[in-house]
């Protein structure tokens, strides 16, 4: 046993230091501690299964909060990263100001209410959306690591609005989190798909209905309609110059046009390979019928569109347009079967960054959750 005398001193000095830190330190000492081992809880990897892969019950063996917030790519580092997500932020501010205003001005024809059933619009705010988020995710988790840090005033809301959830490693936080990602991607892909080859082909079609219908409100003569419907049904037959109806109409109809229905499309495109190191979850069933019952939620929505505003979004919608019903639930089966299609899709594009960042050894996001 250690000697009486200098045991019985350490004692005494260690009662005399702990007397004299007041309560409310002690109880700050304490508090620090406690989010100290709560923080390193939630950044610890879940636990994974035999041979380093994921457990039966984990989605992802980093949350993806923290994988939305890291670039795969060691030539991209946070700081990098934060500057990057700024720009696509601001300009995806700046489109869609841009938009709103030319869908207020120059169609005006249509009731205000009706582009809230927009899907191009809808998927727009979707895309939009996501970025912010990831922007201040990105942000606070490389400059306010801890957000209690900050104690009171507004400064202290923002940053915690602004922070990755706390329980990160909620299978349900994430399940919803990769479900809304995986949806802003697919209705982007949607958005591009169908108008660049329904309604862009749909729109072109209706050029000889436009030519006749102008003939019979001026009250052309028999001969002369019958001779413009053979001219009509020579020229359908003859394509028109690629984008012709874009071009010589100003800049900001084709800016407009190439931002809502191609770009947004593209930066989600480099989102899945530059951005974030996100990887495919495991409950793929659930995310393939989830995004099909997304599709299914639009359509009742378009359809509750069509009882307040007296139109369709989509001209595949109307009985009148397509001929009849039948022709409408085919394009309506068309539409939800078209979302499983763009997410795998989606899916490849995650396969292609895996396989490239790990044959170059671009582990740069694996090294910083690790850490």
């Amino acid at each position: 046993p250690p000697p009486a005398g200098p045991f019985l001193a350490w004692t005494s000095l260690l009662s005399s230091l702990a007397s004299s830190i007041p309560d409310n330190q002690l109880l700050r000492i304490d508090d620090s501690l406690t989010r100290a081992r709560d923080r390193n809880m939630s950044s610890t990897p879940l636990l994974a299964g035999a041979g380093g892969l994921p457990g039966p019950h984990v989605m992802q063996d980093h949350p993806v909060f923290l994988r939305a917030s890291h670039s795969p790519w060691r030539c991209i580092p946070q700081d990098v990263l934060v500057i990057l997500r700024g720009i696509v932020l601001a300009y995806l501010t700046a489109t869609s100001a841009m938009i709103a205003h030319y869908k207020l001005t120059e169609e005006s024809d249509k009731p205000l209410a009706h582009h809230l059933f927009d899907f191009s619009l809808i998927s727009q705010v979707l895309v939009f959306v996501y970025h912010l988020v990831a922007f201040c995710w990105t942000f606070t988790h490389l400059y306010y690591p801890d957000p209690d840090d900050n104690e009171g005033g507004l400064e202290a809301w923002i940053i915690k609005a602004m922070s990755l959830p706390r329980n990160m490693a909620s299978l349900r936080k994430q399940f919803y989190f990769t479900m809304f990602y995986s949806t802003c991607v697919v209705f982007s892909f949607m958005n591009s798909t169908i108008y660049w080859f329904v309604t862009r082909q749909h729109e072109a079609a209706d050029g000889g209905d436009a030519l006749l219908a102008a003939a019979a409100a001026t009250g052309t003569d028999f001969l002369t309609t019958s001779i413009l419907t053979a001219n009509a049904s020579t020229l359908a037959s003859i394509p028109d110059a690629p984008f012709s109806d874009l071009f010589g109409e100003g800049w900001f109809l084709i800016f407009v046009v190439v931002s809502l229905h191609g770009v947004a499309a593209v930066i989600m495109v480099l989102e899945m390979l530059l951005f974030n190191s996100i990887k495919p979850p495991l409950a793929l069933g659930c995310h393939f019928f989830g995004l099909m019952f997304n599709c299914l939620l639009y359509l009742a929505w378009a359809a509750f569109g069509k009882a307040v505003t007296g139109s369709w979004p989509f001209f595949w919608l109307d009985e009148a347009e397509v001929g009849s019903k039948e022709a409408v639930t085919a394009y309506c089966m068309g539409f939800v079967m078209l979302a499983p299609i763009m997410y795998t899709t989606m899916l490849g594009f995650m396969g292609i960054r895996q396989g490239l960042t790990e044959s170059r050894g671009g582990g740069a996001a694996q090294e910083a959750l690790d850490s």
